[in-house]
């Protein structure tokens, strides 16, 4: 009897453990009860409404590639806010990301380059529908390619006279690149004049005391500024290639102007005739610690071209000395040189001594030292010493290397030089220029 009952005590009692547990029964309810409202709340409950920011148009370009015209945009041009509705479940933010949105553009065909507004479609996951898509449209620049090289220009957007402090002064400013490849739009490319590489120098670098080197962006120089945002600047713009901006800043000084005297007798070696220069003095512009400039020489002076009494030059500054006076208002200057005290001296240099220079070693020369070829030679110098001076005392230089050599013509040369070979007499120069002919012959 007693063994026929155990068992089922014991069954009894597994049930009793699952169904008469009030703490198991209230678990089971509870997590039975989430169930049922996650089903009813998944399948049974309202549709919600979403705005998801920022979503991107994909845009199908394939017509108007078949008329050769292609796309231009910026990034923020294609894309759009989409508002969405469905499920809670369905759109909320771990169910439904801006990634899982495609918004297509389609282009149609185009056949003349402008702004087009296309018509977006949606393209969603099932159970999500799109509401609305703002804007509605998206407005795109359709035009062929085109690339040009256009002049570059340097442009500082710094004050003028905030750049440099007191006995400085700025150059032209350089850009890196004197011209630029530019791709875009034919019909804005077509137009672009030029590229400007605008720069800035930092407040913390002013003012400048030597020459600095500005990182610049770059602009185009265009009618319609937004027109710009389609263009590429090739090649230029890159940490490999940076567009910059150089300015030059140079040291100013005012100093005295100077001319310099070439083949001068040995008297004027250490003291030079008087002369005086107008403008006395000039504003020059030069490379800070690049030279100490005392002066400025306007010009040189040959010894052959001063004669007697007053003798009058004009003179412009050559390449080295405009470069100095780049800041200047002056570029010309007239110097008197003061030959007073000086008389002249003529005399007749056909029994001078003559020396044939550059000769060609089979060669010998003979020098028509007529009245008709030389004549006489004007000799400028103190009255004391000119009375000393003889013709014979005249030594005559003529450079051949110019002459024909397969000829026994007489052939007119210009007279290298003529020296005086007067001991005593340091003072006296020969005036003017000379021809004679020369005739070349066999040895």
């Amino acid at each position: 009897m007693n063994n026929s009952t155990k068992p089922q005590e014991n069954k009894k009692t597994i049930y009793e453990r699952i169904f008469y547990n009030n703490k198991l029964i209230l678990v089971l309810s509870f997590v039975l009860a989430i169930v049922l409202w996650a089903v009813v709340k998944v399948n049974y409950s309202e549709n919600a409404t979403r705005v998801i920011t920022d979503v991107r148009v994909t845009l199908d370009a394939s017509l108007a590639a078949e008329n050769d015209f292609v796309p231009f945009y910026d990034s923020d041009m294609l894309t759009v806010d989409v508002e969405v509705s469905g499920k809670p479940f369905d759109i909320n933010n771990y169910s439904l990301s801006r990634e899982d949105i495609t918004i297509e553009a389609t282009s149609g065909y185009i056949d003349a380059a402008g702004y087009k507004a296309l018509t977006l479609t949606p393209v969603t996951e099932s159970g999500v529908n799109v509401v609305k898509i703002t804007p509605s449209t998206v407005t795109v620049y359709f035009d062929r390619m085109r690339s040009a090289q256009v002049n570059v220009e340097a442009r500082l957007t710094n004050e003028a006279d905030t750049l440099v402090g007191e006995g400085f002064s700025v150059g032209q400013f350089a850009a890196s690149e004197s011209t630029a490849t530019v791709s875009g739009p034919a019909s804005v490319v077509d137009n672009l004049s030029k590229v400007y590489f605008e720069a800035t120098v930092p407040d913390e670098q002013l003012p400048l005391s030597k020459t600095t080197e500005v990182t610049a962006r770059i602009s185009y120089a265009l009618d319609k500024e937004r027109d710009s945002r389609f263009l590429v600047c090739e090649n230029v713009g890159t940490d490999a290639n940076p567009a910059t901006v150089t300015i030059p800043v140079y040291q100013v000084s005012l100093v005295p102007t100077a001319v310099k005297f070439v083949n001068q007798p040995a008297a004027f070696d250490d003291e030079p005739p008087r002369f005086t220069i107008t403008p006395a003095q000039v504003e020059i512009s030069y490379t800070p610690g690049e030279e100490d400039y005392t002066s400025f020489t306007v010009g040189t002076i040959d010894f052959a071209k001063l004669k007697n009494g007053i003798n009058r030059f004009r003179m412009t500054a050559d390449e080295t000395g405009a470069a100095l006076l780049r800041n200047s208002a002056d570029n010309e200057f007239n110097v008197l040189v003061d030959l007073r005290g000086m008389q002249s001296k003529t005399l007749d240099a056909t029994g001078s001594k003559v020396v044939f220079l550059n000769q060609a070693g089979d060669k010998k020369y003979n020098a028509g030292l007529t009245a008709e070829d030389l004549g006489s030679v004007q000799i400028i110098g103190p009255a004391a010493s000119l009375e000393k001076l003889t013709a014979d005392q005249l030594q005559i230089e003529i450079n051949v290397s110019s002459l024909k050599t397969e000829t026994t013509v007489w052939q007119s040369v210009r007279v290298s030089n003529i020296s005086i070979r007067a001991a005593g007499v340091d003072d006296c120069w020969v005036f003017g220029s000379y021809h004679t002919r020369v005739q070349v012959l066999n040895k």
